[in-house]
C-alpha cells in the first residue's frame, strides 16, 4: 500500500488514504472528516494540539507498518486498541475508515485548565522538562511509543482516543478537525461550534466525551452507547444517551451531577441533589447514576440543538448555555442534557467498575497509586497499565508517590498527605 505515492512504512495522509491502482482503488486521496476537536488559547490549545496529531500520525504510521507486514507493529497495534479493531483496520484501512466516519461522528473537547491539579501538573512538566500544560494533557507514567521527537507518553485525552479505537468507532486515519478559540467558552464549544462551521453532520449520531477522567473498561462507555442507539430506532423520541456511574448515594449528594428516572423510564437531570432529595426519589436503592461525560446526540438531538444556536452566539444567554462568572458559556449539562430530560428524551445506561476525575488535583495521584496497586484495573491498556504499575510507588507512610518517568522521578503527595499537609499548616497557625 502507498500513501500519497510515498511508502507507507514511512509516511501517511492526514487526510485519508492514497491506494495505487495496482489495489482497485483511484489514486486521488478519499477524505474522511469524524473527529472534531476543540482547544483554546487560554488552555494551551497549540500544545494540546501538537501532541494529539504526534499521538495519530503514530497511530497512522504503526498501522501501516502492520498492513506491511511487520509482526512487532501488529502486536503493538493489538497491545493498544484490541485484536478486533487492529485486525479490522489492518484487513483494509480505507473501508474501515470510510464505513466509521459514515457512521458516528467523534467530539474532543479539549480546553479548560483545571485550576485544582495545577500544582500536581506543574510538578511533573517542571521536573521532566516540559511546557506546562493543562489537565488532558498531563503526561501519565507510561509511554505509548516514540517518533523522531522522542517519547510519547499515555494521557487521559489520548486514552479517550484510544478507547474509541478499541470500541471500533474511530480510526487513526479519520481528518481530524481542530476548532480554536481564545478562550475556553464551555464543554458544549466543540458541538455548538462544530455544527456551525459545517463540519458536524446532522444525518447520524455524534459521541461526545470528557478527556480529563479515567474509567473501567472505557472503550464499553462508547459501544454501548452505539448499541442503545441502534436499539431505539429511527422513531425513538430519544435526543441524548448518557453513560452513568454508579455511585454510593453518600458519594453523590451535593457533590456530583446525577441521572434519576421518570416514570416512562427517561431520566432527569439533578445537580448536585441532597441526600434528602436522592432517598425520596431513590428510596429502595444505595446508589445512582452520576454524569460522568460520555454522551451520544441522536441525529434528532444534533438537530435539537442546531435549531437553539443564537445568531449572535455567545453575546447574551440562551437555552443553551450557563452562566459562569458572570459570561455566558455554552453547557452540556444545563443546555443539553436537563432540557431533554425535561421533555423525557434523556437515556442512561448505568456503568460499573470504577471512574476517577484525575484532573482534580491529589486524585491524580491516587489513581495511579491504585492503578499500580491494581486495586483499579482494566483502566488503560494493559501493556501500559502494565508499566504504571513498575512505575509507580507509594511511601510507606502513604503521604506521598513516587512516579518514574525514564530515568526522572516526580514526587507527588496523595490525598493523605495533602490532608495531613493542611492539619498540620492549619495547627501551625493555630500555635502561633
Amino acid at each position: 500500500m502507498r500513501i500519497n505515492g510515498i511508502s507507507a512504512v514511512n509516511s501517511y495522509s492526514a487526510n485519508g488514504l492514497n491506494r495505487n491502482q495496482n489495489n482497485g482503488v483511484k489514486k486521488n486521496d478519499v477524505q474522511f472528516g469524524a473527529l472534531v476537536a476543540q482547544t483554546a488559547a487560554d488552555s494551551f490549545g497549540p500544545l494540546v494540539q501538537k501532541n494529539v496529531n504526534r499521538f495519530m500520525e503514530y497511530m497512522r504510521n504503526l498501522t501501516m507498518q502492520a498492513v506491511n507486514k511487520s509482526g512487532d507493529a501488529t502486536e503493538k497495534l493489538r497491545q493498544l486498541i484490541g485484536s478486533d479493531a487492529a485486525n479490522a483496520l489492518i484487513k483494509n484501512p480505507e473501508k474501515y475508515t470510510q464505513a466509521l466516519d459514515e457512521s458516528v461522528t467523534k467530539l474532543s473537547p479539549l480546553s479548560g485548565l483545571g485550576i485544582r491539579g495545577e500544582k500536581i501538573r506543574n510538578t511533573i512538566t517542571d521536573t521532566l522538562g516540559m511546557t506546562p500544560t493543562h489537565k488532558a494533557d498531563v503526561p501519565l507514567p507510561a509511554i505509548i511509543g516514540k517518533d523522531a521527537e522522542g517519547e510519547i507518553y499515555l494521557t487521559t485525552g489520548i486514552n479517550e482516543l484510544l478507547h474509541m479505537m478499541q470500541a471500533k468507532l474511530l480510526s487513526p486515519f479519520e481528518q481530524l478537525h481542530w476548532i480554536s478559540s481564545k478562550t475556553s467558552d464551555g464543554d458544549a464549544q466543540v458541538l455548538v461550534e462544530g455544527l456551525q462551521k459545517g463540519l458536524i453532520p446532522t444525518d447520524r449520531p455524534a459521541i461526545f466525551s470528557y478527556t480529563d477522567d479515567v474509567g473501567t473498561a472505557g472503550h464499553l462507555d462508547y459501544s454501548k452507547l452505539m448499541e442503545r442507539f441502534g436499539e431505539l430506532g429511527e422513531n425513538s423520541p430519544v435526543k441524548v444517551i448518557s453513560r452513568g456511574y454508579e455511585a454510593t448515594k453518600d458519594a453523590a449528594a451535593g457533590k456530583l451531577g446525577t441521572f434519576l428516572p421518570n416514570p416512562d423510564g427517561s431520566f432527569a437531570v439533578y445537580e448536585k441533589p441532597s441526600m434528602e432529595t436522592l432517598n425520596e426519589l431513590l428510596p429502595n436503592e444505595n446508589t445512582v447514576l452520576t454524569n460522568i461525560g460520555k454522551t451520544l446526540f441522536t441525529p434528532k438531538g444534533i438537530q435539537d440543538v442546531q435549531s437553539r444556536i443564537p445568531a449572535d452566539g455567545l453575546a447574551q444567554p440562551s437555552s443553551l448555555t450557563k452562566m459562569d462568572k458572570g459570561e455566558p458559556k455554552w453547557h452540556v449539562t444545563e443546555g443539553i442534557l436537563k432540557p431533554a430530560g425535561k421533555e423525557g428524551a434523556l437515556d442512561v445506561i448505568p456503568k460499573g467498575g470504577d471512574f476517577c476525575d484525575v484532573g482534580n488535583g491529589t486524585d491524580f495521584t491516587d489513581t495511579m497509586v491504585k492503578i499500580a496497586t491494581g486495586e483499579m484495573t482494566d483502566i488503560f491498556p494493559e501493556s501500559l497499565e502494565k508499566q504504571i504499575r513498575q512505575s509507580v510507588k507509594l511511601a510507606e507512610d502513604g503521604l506521598t508517590a513516587a512516579l518514574q518517568y525514564g530515568d526522572k522521578v516526580v514526587t507527588l503527595p496523595t490525598t493523605k498527605g495533602k490532608l495531613a499537609a493542611e492539619a498540620a499548616a492549619k495547627l501551625n497557625t493555630t500555635q502561633g
